[in-house]
C-alpha cells in the first residue's frame, strides 16, 4: 500500500502525537469521507483526528506529509477505474487479533467517516447498500480476544469483504453527476 503509506509508521506517529484514533480507524475515516464527497475536506479529516488546536500546531512538517499522503493517496485508489483500493492493516505476520482488532476500529472508523460527512439514516438506502452497513456495523464490534490462528481464513474473508463494501457504497454515496439532456431544446 505504497500510496498511503505504512500502517506501523503512522500508527507510531498518530500515538507519539495522542490523535483520537489508530492507523486503521484514520484510514477507515479518510475512506468514509472520500466515499460520500471526493471533495471532502482534508482539514475538516484532521481535526477529527485531533482534539485541540494544540495537537494540530505541534505535527511536525513530516507527521503532516505522512497524512496529507494517506488522505490524497486513499482518494487516488477509490477513483482507480480497477478498483484497486485496500484497507490499511498491520501487516499479514502480525498475529490475527491484532488484525482483527484493527479491521474492526476500520469498519468504525469508516461508518463514522459517512456520518461525520452527514450521511445519517435519513438517507434513501439501496437495499444491498443497507445490508453492506449493517455488516460493516457487525463487522465493527468484532471480538478479537476470541480469535485464534485457526481464524485466519475467515480474517481473509471479512478483509476481502469490507474491501468490496466500499465499492458498494462509494457508488451509492458518490453525488450522480446530473444527466445532461443532449436533445435540442423546442421553442
Amino acid at each position: 500500500m505504497e500510496r498511503i503509506g505504512d500502517y506501523g509508521e503512522l500508527q507510531s506517529m498518530l500515538e507519539e502525537r495522542d490523535a483520537q484514533m489508530g492507523a486503521a480507524e484514520t484510514h477507515g475515516l479518510a475512506t468514509g469521507m472520500l466515499c460520500v464527497l471526493f471533495d471532502a475536506d482534508f482539514n475538516r479529516w484532521m481535526t477529527a483526528l485531533f482534539d485541540t488546536d494544540e495537537q494540530l500546531a505541534a505535527l511536525t512538517g513530516d507527521d503532516r506529509q505522512v497524512l496529507i499522503n494517506l488522505f490524497q493517496g486513499t482518494l487516488e485508489l477509490l477513483k482507480e477505474e480497477d478498483f484497486i483500493f485496500d484497507v490499511l492493516l498491520p501487516d499479514d505476520d502480525e498475529r490475527i487479533n491484532v488484525r482483527a482488532t484493527a479491521l474492526s476500529e476500520w469498519c468504525q472508523g469508516f461508518l463514522y467517516g459517512v456520518a461525520y460527512m452527514g450521511v445519517g439514516d435519513d438517507k434513501e438506502w439501496e437495499e444491498d447498500s443497507r445490508g453492506v452497513l449493517r455488516d460493516m456495523m457487525e463487522i465493527s464490534r468484532l471480538d478479537s480476544d476470541s480469535s485464534d490462528d485457526s481464524d485466519e481464513q475467515a480474517f481473509m474473508e471479512l478483509h476481502e469483504y469490507v474491501r468490496m463494501a466500499v465499492q458498494i457504497l462509494l457508488h451509492e454515496l458518490q453525488p450522480k453527476e446530473e444527466q445532461k439532456n443532449d436533445e435540442p431544446t423546442v421553442h
